[in-house]
């Protein structure tokens, strides 16, 4: 029997009635085999033949000589921050050393642009495929990765295939699979196994074609594979099918009626021992050593080896690198269905010592100790909330599944259930999950708590919302507990500085700049320095708004010094972010550039995930105050990607703000129109910004679609608040001279005087910042058509390095000048700042008021009616390289650009010529490119 069943298995490697699906993963592969990236995601319930396809796949991969990276991913992955693709890669065949590090790497975000780093390098050499399997158990970092890896790499011959079932829902994996499968990728639906596929695959299993008898009792497998393929192999097994004269037919009574059934005549099929081992061994989600099931029996690893070979030559378990693990997860529940309660009970007590022993994850221990009795969940609640603090910085929905895990454990009258509230509360927050952190948070409140309780609680929910960007119900939750003067002043301070940011951006400057002042001196007093850090960074934004620029930079610059000198939870609140923002707005851009390269790299140092939309952000406002709207473009398009992948929403919308200017500055209004959708739908939702991210952004789009009518409208109240909060201005020097425009267009002069009295008014009260003298002659200049306002305008900006502002003031001194010669020149510079920018809107307008100078143009580079014309200067330079043969990281070195910008102008590239990669791109490239001589004779 044993030789038999050998027999057989080895005769299971065909696919039976998938011709289409294997056609589609087998082009996949072979299109990274000729240099083409891509993602596919295979979906299909358990059982139905996914894994098998995988295998196909990267066998053919392999054949084609493409590098490959594949692994199954486990349930228990979820509380292993990257270990799904970090585990996958360590697989890598050839192996690559340069990703050697992931192995003793703690897992943190930093390890995203290494890795991606590592990877482009590794294609450039060897086309690659990372296959994972069950990827419903992703864990959230390797989807965060994959989510920003994909795009990322998409120009490089790495081709991603995932499989995964429908079910559960929720998961970080099953949410990524979703996300790519709605961005376009390419899907590929299992459904089931047509008659002639069974009859295919059940004669393939026995060896000889098969009856009636046989179709009959595999109908009732739904056309599921695995199932009939177990219930062929159980027949056999246990003698039930015979064959004779080439022909199977199946014989006897009791035959398997359900799956459980198969597998429980399965098992009754294998010795006893077998049966033991198998039973044993179900108790692990995951693949297993065979000293740690020999742990479990209490027996020697010697001894099991004739059961190991007797379970694996009937294809129950299977091997796993140095370890085994059942055929399919579907089969190993089936066995540990057969286990009685107080044999399950022993084998989970003794399994969390063997997870113990083997280091293996915390959370897989508590697991273990949930089904050992009610002492064993009190540890095993201590685990899991200790772990969820532990991943939460890398991975906030599994934390926040973990302590509402713990919470579910211990039961709503637990008297411990109340310490782990507070974190469920933020948790659940930091993984956007608000409604139930507040109907958590009231419940534990309604039961009536001490007053620290109760101050903590209500402090996880302000800062729950505020994170969330609910900031009026933050301030609410932190006006309850501080009207309790019970509240210790370490809690006092963390409050006073969560509502001084609420208060900012519910606009309330006044009472934002008391709560941080109060924040900082209560948070000093009571040794609680982060809360001093985030009061003073509150108080540094409210200044920036308000126009005391030298101010927002002390406050800023006085809470960098306290986090760098105490470091621990008060490095944690990033202050450099508000310092950089306070450099940028005194015109000293190339300081504020170094303290976001230093804070960036301490973020990645600290594994602060959640601060990386804010560095985008800002980093985008330096990009764009200096004119490279390209590069600002992609670093906000980043930031929003990150956003989304962590569920930060309200990060996300000044940063969509930001994209529907720069979309309206480069002429695309219907891309500006989309970001401004986006922009809505998230604030749909409660979440409050500041009003020059959300009102500014949609004004500007109003009056380059409907005119300044339409823009005043939604300004009107930004205009009246100006004298109060010239922070516009201040970000953005040339705005002012914006805000006159639409006023006076509209009719409205004392809303145009309005803002001429803003600018006027923050250039005095900040003398030193040129930009802003500048921006205020510019203001009035085009109030009152003096032309010497505008002249000094010009000079002015000409002293900072805000090319579009200076641009924008070029571009009106020209139309009122009263030298015709000196208004075409200076008509001309401003053509060719604006074409240099890539302001094509700006371009447009300049060309068609001022009747030219048109900017000179270049030397052609390609061929006359190539596809490749319709580049910009910018795509056409990454576009060059990327031909000769440089990777993104190279390409981003030798054009000075971010790794992000070069990504976004190769999707933009690959969109335009419809075309699928760089391989395509070079072909094109170097059958259009014009070489030295034909360009000087075009």
């Amino acid at each position: 029997m044993p030789f038999r069943t050998a027999r057989v298995i080895l005769l299971t490697t065909s696919t039976f009635g998938r011709d289409r699906e294997l056609a589609v993963l087998r082009r996949a592969v072979s299109g990274a085999a000729e240099g083409f990236g891509g993602c596919t995601v295979v979906t299909g319930p358990a059982g139905i033949g996914k894994s098998h396809l995988m295998q196909v796949a990267t066998q053919c991969a392999g054949k084609r000589g493409v590098a490959i990276a594949a692994r199954a991913a486990f349930e228990l992955d979820r509380a292993a921050p990257l270990i799904t693709l970090a585990s996958a890669l360590q697989q890598l065949r050839p192996a690559q050393p340069a990703i050697g590090w992931l192995r003793d790497d703690d897992a943190q975000y930093r390890t995203l642009e290494r890795l991606g780093a590592a990877l482009e390098d590794y294609a450039a050499v060897r086309p690659l495929v990372i296959a994972i399997d069950d990827a419903q158990w992703m864990d959230e970092l390797s989807a965060l990765a994959v989510a920003e890896l994909v795009p990322a790499l998409a120009s490089s011959p790495v081709r991603w295939l995932f499989a995964h079932r429908p079910a559960p829902a929720g998961t970080p994996g099953q949410q990524l699979m979703e996300r790519l499968v709605r961005d376009g990728h390419e899907h590929v639906t299992l459904g089931t196994l047509d008659d002639e596929a069974v009859r295919g695959l059940c004669a393939q299993v026995v060896g000889a074609d098969v009856d009636n008898t046989v179709l009959a009792l595999a109908g009732g497998c739904d056309g599921n594979p695995l199932q009939v393929e177990q219930l062929v192999r159980t027949l056999h097994m246990t003698g039930q099918l015979v064959v004779a004269d080439g022909i199977a037919t199946v014989v006897g009574e009791e035959l398997p009626s359900s799956f459980i059934t198969i597998v429980d005549q399965m098992l009754h099929g294998l010795s006893s021992d077998a049966q033991e081992l198998l039973q044993a061994a179900s108790v692990f989600g995951r693949p297993f050593s065979v000293e740690g099931v020999a742990q479990l029996l209490e027996v020697r690893p010697a001894t099991l080896l004739k059961q190991i070979r007797e379970a694996t030559a009937a294809r129950v378990l299977v091997p796993h690198g140095d370890e085994l693990r059942f055929v399919h997860d579907l089969v190993r529940l089936a066995v540990y269905g057969t286990l009685n309660g107080a044999v399950a009970t022993m084998l989970h007590r003794l399994a969390a010592a063997v997870a113990r022993a083997e280091g293996r994850s915390p959370v897989e221990v508590a697991e273990h100790l949930l089904k050992t009795g009610r002492s064993g969940s009190r540890e095993a609640v201590t685990i899991l909330h200790e772990s969820a603090l532990e991943v939460a910085p890398a991975a906030p929905s599994t934390a926040a599944d973990l302590i509402v895990h713990a919470l579910d454990v211990l039961g709503e009258h637990d008297a411990g259930r109340t310490p782990l509230v507070a974190d469920a509360v933020g948790l659940l927050a930091s993984a956007g999950r608000l409604e139930k952190a507040h109907d958590l948070g009231e419940a534990a409140l309604r039961g009536g708590l001490d007053a620290r309780t109760e101050a903590m609680l209500l402090l996880g929910l302000a800062e729950a919302f505020k994170h969330a960007g609910q900031n009026r119900t933050a301030v609410e939750y932190a006006d309850r507990a501080l009207a309790n003067p019970d509240v210790p002043e370490t809690v006092r301070a963390k409050l006073y500085a969560i509502r001084a940011h609420a208060r900012f951006y519910s606009d309330d400057l006044a009472g934002a700049d008391t709560d941080g002042e109060a924040a900082t001196a209560t948070g000093i007093a009571a040794g609680e320095c982060a809360a001093s850090v985030f009061g003073l960074t509150a108080r540094s934004l409210v200044a920036h708004a308000q126009g005391r620029l030298d101010d927002a930079h002390a406050h800023a610059e006085r809470a960098t010094g306290i986090a760098d000198r105490v470091r621990g939870d008060a490095a944690h609140r990033h202050p450099r972010i508000w310092l950089g923002s306070a450099q940028a707005a005194l015109d000293r851009l190339d300081e504020a550039e170094e303290t976001y390269r230093r804070g960036r790299k301490e973020s990645e140092r600290l594994g602060t995930a959640w601060s990386t939309p804010l560095w985008h952000y800002y980093q985008a406002g330096v990009h764009a105050a200096r004119g490279h709207l390209d590069e600002a473009a992609a670093e906000a398009e980043a930031g929003v990607a990150v956003a989304l992948n962590l569920t930060a929403y309200a990060l996300a919308v000044p940063l969509l703000g930001t994209l529907t200017r720069i979309a309206v500055q480069q002429g695309d209004l219907p891309q500006a129109q989309a970001h401004l959708a986006h922009m809505h739908r998230r604030t749909a939702t409660g979440i409050t910004a500041a009003p020059e991210d959300v009102v500014w952004a949609e004004a500007v789009l109003q009056e380059a679609i409907a005119g300044p009518d339409a823009a005043l409208g939604t300004l009107a109240r930004m205009y009246d608040a100006l004298p109060e909060r010239p922070v516009l201005i201040a970000q953005d020097p040339a705005a002012a001279a914006q805000l006159v425009h639409i006023a006076a267009r509209a009719g409205d002069t004392d809303r145009a005087r309005l803002a001429v009295a803003a600018a006027r008014g923050l250039a005095e009260r900040n003398p030193g910042v040129i930009s802003l003298a500048a921006a205020a002659d510019h203001a009035e200049g085009v109030l009152t058509g003096d032309p010497w306002m505008l002249r000094g305008a010009v000079e002015r900006f000409r002293r900072t390095p805000r090319r579009l502002a200076l641009a924008a003031a070029l571009e009106d001194a020209a139309l009122g000048a009263e030298d015709t010669e000196q208004g075409r020149a200076w008509a001309a510079e401003a053509i060719a700042i604006v074409t240099d920018c890539r302001a094509e809107r700006a371009r447009r307008r300049l060309e068609f008021s001022l009747g030219g100078p048109k900017a000179p143009a270049e030397a052609p580079v390609f061929r006359a009616g190539s596809p490749l014309q319709q580049l910009t200067p910018a795509e056409r330079g990454v576009a060059l390289l990327v031909a000769d043969g440089l990777t993104n990281r190279q390409v981003a070195s030798s054009l000075h650009l971010s790794r992000h910008t070069v990504d976004s102008h190769l999707r933009k590239i690959f969109a335009k010529l419809d075309i699928r990669g760089r391989v395509e791109l070079a072909n094109l490239v170097m059958r259009d490119r014009l070489n030295p001589e034909d360009r000087l004779n075009t």
